[in-house]
């Protein structure tokens, strides 16, 4: 049985992840951000449906498009 050990830089970085985690939800400032960040996604997803071409066309498994 193979154990896995964990190298300093995977647990420096899950520990970076959640600092920035906690820093984004606990602060104002990073609140704005998630939200600024949300509309934005949200707005950018409304302007993909209203593509000029389906988007069949971009499916390399289609084999009506080909």
């Amino acid at each position: 049985m193979r154990i896995h050990t964990i190298s300093r830089t995977e647990t420096l970085g899950t520990v970076v992840a959640v600092v920035l985690a906690v820093a984004l939800v606990a602060t104002s400032t990073g609140r704005d951000a998630l939200v600024w960040v949300y509309l934005q996604s949200t707005e950018a997803i409304q302007r993909s449906v209203h593509l000029p071409f389906p988007l069949d066309r971009l499916d390399p498994t289609c084999p009506q498009c080909m």
